[in-house]
């Protein structure tokens, strides 16, 4: 009689596993890809004034300090309400908020299109990093809510590739757009080009709204039984984590926390440079037309982030990781110099270097994350600084 008792619980419990199993792949494939697409597309509204400024700073007769300057004013709106959005988050669900932000930077990118002074400009570019701060962290508590573990980190890592992917559309479509659409129904390219990379965010973050469920629970796509194992698998998994972290001191008191956030600060103000400055560099290296500059922009990028994976597959292991994540940073800082000795003479020469630099920060930011030190609270919090 035990022994049938036994055979039965193992058979329950064999099929609680496979019913957990379909259900997280029925959340990845129905979160995953709208996160995974406003992602993309929040990197395309920060980053295709990069793209735009040639004719734009002609047309509007900006100087490279006007330009300069509305493009780091981004990064002010993005570190002042990072924090505020995610308590936002908290108090009216992710599926508000993250649609919400996510219309938001879509209809100041379309906004972008009538830009006439550099005031508006500035504004605009304000406004964008505004709306963009809160949806990077947004996500990650979206994710801690729905996976555990090494789901979550298998499928935030997808979702953080989505960034390698605007380069690319920028590139190509942006010169297609600046090229063939320029003087359309009366209005410069790059004004088309904006309006035409800004409208896709706004009809995703309409489908997020409609789609995306705030927490397993209010998923009407899984079955009851199915919400109760997630809940029970989260807990689990919360428990687990909650022990692990009895011992560690505080946040802030830890240097290897602060050692990781200066790396990837200075990775991220690498990453920057070349997102908006890329096209301008190979516009004086030669290369002419914006078909070609695109081209060659999203080659670079695209032969980038096969650099990355290559670097990150190599160092991947645990004792290689802090040797390959500071190889990665020198990589980006040879780049960057390099950059300023030959992207007057040489065209093929720029392009090499803007690979290495666009592989460097790639391969140092995804390796800073993995790296780890004497305490295991720097590889987990560290993140909180980004």
């Amino acid at each position: 009689m035990e022994v049938v008792k036994q055979a039965y619980v193992d058979a329950s419990s064999s099929d609680d596993n496979a019913l957990l199993r379909k259900a997280y792949a029925s959340a990845q494939w129905r979160i995953l890809p709208i996160l995974f697409g406003l992602w993309m597309l929040a990197w395309v509204s920060r980053s295709n004034v990069a793209f735009a400024k040639l004719p734009m700073l002609v047309d509007l007769r900006f100087s490279e300090t006007v330009y300069g300057l509305g493009a780091g004013l981004f990064f002010v709106g993005y570190v002042l309400f990072g924090i505020p959005t995610t308590m936002l988050q908290k108090k009216f669900g992710a599926r508000a908020v993250l649609a919400g932000i996510a219309g938001a930077w879509g209809l100041t990118s379309v906004a972008m299109t009538f830009v006439n002074s550099a005031p508006t400009f500035y504004a605009l570019r304000f406004l964008l990093g505004l709306f963009e701060a809160g949806f990077y962290p947004g996500v990650v508590l979206y994710f801690n809510a729905w996976f555990p573990g090494e789901r979550r980190t298998r499928n935030f890592s997808i979702f953080r590739s989505g960034a390698l992917f605007s380069t690319v559309t920028i590139g190509l479509t942006g010169g297609f757009v600046l090229e063939y659409m320029n003087g359309l129904a009366g209005f410069q390219g790059w004004r088309w080009m904006f309006f035409a990379q800004a409208i896709p965010t706004v009809v995703l973050a309409c489908v997020a709204f409609m789609i995306l469920p705030d927490l397993p629970r209010s998923a009407k796509w899984l079955s009851a039984r199915q919400r109760t194992l997630i809940d029970d698998d989260l807990r689990v998994n919360a428990e687990t984590m909650n022990d692990t972290r009895a011992d560690e001191r505080p946040l802030l008191l830890n240097p290897a926390v602060w050692i990781l956030s200066a790396a990837y600060f200075c990775l991220l103000a690498a990453t920057a440079a070349l997102f908006f400055f890329s096209p301008t560099i190979l516009h004086e290296a030669g290369f002419r037309g914006y078909r070609e500059i695109g081209r060659a922009v999203a080659g670079a990028c695209m032969l980038g982030a096969l650099g990355n994976v290559l670097i990150c597959s190599i160092g991947g292991s645990a004792h290689r990781r802090r040797l390959f994540c500071a190889l990665a940073s020198v990589f980006t800082a040879a780049s960057l110099s390099g950059l300023v000795f030959v992207w007057h003479s040489s065209a093929a020469a720029t392009f090499f270097l803007l690979v290495l630099g666009f592989a460097g920060t790639g391969a140092g930011i995804s390796l800073s994350g993995k790296c780890r030190s004497a305490s295991s609270a720097a590889s987990r919090y560290w993140w909180v600084f980004r």
